[in-house]
């Protein structure tokens, strides 16, 4: 019997799309999905070190913090004061050299992207319907949907973040491979603009729309315009749907602690690099304010106070921290007040079960509230 239902499962997969088999086999998403997956490599410049403060790794964390670290099995922590590493650490097996997945802190990545693109004019304004970059959405059933509501998740379109669902909506957009295939299939559920609602196809079909208003994959532009200006010391692995293909722009953009930190030493600096305004001050003005769009059935009104273009904006205890996020605690936190930038990689961020899914960010909090404490004592 039971070799008639393990048959019975094979022959399932074997009949059912490469996206449900490979969700089968590979399950939940993990750190080096590189080892499985296509992805196309965002080329590094001239190198630009990070430099390593007079105090680097003499800072002792306090107990709870570490122990917080170590229930949630982080991989790599990094802290840098006034743009200089202080603390640095990593798990045996990882190094400042190892690349793991961010997922969705690649959001704000599309984020800072959609600044340079409307710096460079590529794009007219953020309110620019998607259909004027992408034809497909030029139809009735999607000619509403702008950048801006990809910026917002506030497009209405009928996707749904079914996590444990293998033939759900996430599962293609992970492990499918035909991204622009899927993305056309999307319809109005509610009037774009309408409410937000946490949704990975938004910001992918912001990364569609932004290699056609460019003319270059959204490698391309990211290794010119902004790995490369960063001085970023590997290249980054962008999981691609397949060989060739196009980037999973909600997510997958592979690279280490200290290059990731980057984009949080360009976001404190509204978007300067050492003297070069790679992204104009005031889109980063505009991409660090709450949305607010909270009108909707299921507007949460203190979720969309915590969301700008891509960014969640913390505020943790009020001192106006803002972060590049991805599931299972991946985080570029950015703490302005006291000049601090954060790395957080590792395997979950959640210490009871229940509270994966959440939106509590306990974690976050708690590596945010530590590091105020240590530095409010300078």
């Amino acid at each position: 019997m039971k070799r008639i239902l393990l048959a019975s499962l094979v022959i399932s997969i074997v009949l059912c799309s490469c996206q449900f088999a490979r969700t089968v086999v590979y399950n939940d998403p993990g750190l080096q999905d590189f080892k499985f997956m296509p992805y196309s490599k965002v080329k590094t410049g001239e190198y630009q070190p990070l430099p390593e403060a007079s105090i680097y790794n003499t800072m002792k964390l306090p107990d709870s913090l570490q122990k917080a670290l170590t229930q949630t099995q982080t991989v790599a922590f990094l802290v840098l004061k006034h743009d200089s590493i202080v603390y640095e650490w990593y798990a045996p097996g990882y190094s400042d050299s190892s690349r793991t997945n961010p997922f969705s802190m690649t959001k704000s990545i599309m984020s800072i992207l959609t600044g340079i693109a409307l710096k460079e004019g590529k794009i007219g304004s953020v309110d620019d319907p998607i259909g004027k970059y992408y034809a497909p959405y030029q139809a009735d059933s999607l000619s509403r949907v702008t950048i801006k509501h990809c910026l917002t998740m506030s497009t209405g379109l009928n996707y749904h973040d079914q996590y444990l669902n293998p033939a759900g909506h996430v599962a293609k957009l992970y492990y499918g491979r035909d991204l622009y295939k899927f993305v056309n299939t999307m319809k109005y559920e509610k009037p774009s603009g309408y409410e937000f609602r946490y949704k990975n196809v938004d910001p992918q079909i912001l990364g569609i729309a932004l290699t056609k208003a460019t003319g270059m994959s959204m490698t391309q532009y990211a290794s010119e315009k902004l790995w490369q200006p960063l001085g970023a010391a590997h290249d980054a692995w962008w999981l691609t749907d397949k060989k060739d293909g196009m980037e999973k722009t909600y997510c997958c953009f592979h690279t280490d602690a200290r290059d990731i930190a980057r984009i949080g030493i360009l976001y404190e600096h509204y978007g300067n690099w050492h003297g070069t305004q790679i992204v104009d001050s005031s889109y980063v003005r505009a991409s660090l304010t709450p949305i607010n769009i909270c009108d909707g059935e299921h507007g949460d009104t203190v979720i969309c106070k915590r969301y700008g273009y891509l960014w969640w904006l913390r505020n943790t205890d009020g001192h106006g921290d803002f972060a590049a996020d991805g599931m299972k605690g991946q985080y570029v936190g950015v703490m302005p007040d006291k000049g601090i930038v954060f790395v957080r990689l590792g395997l979950r961020d959640w210490y009871q079960t229940g509270h994966r899914f959440g939106h509590y960010p306990f974690l976050y909090k708690t590596i945010a509230r530590s590091l105020r404490q240590i530095f409010d004592k300078d």
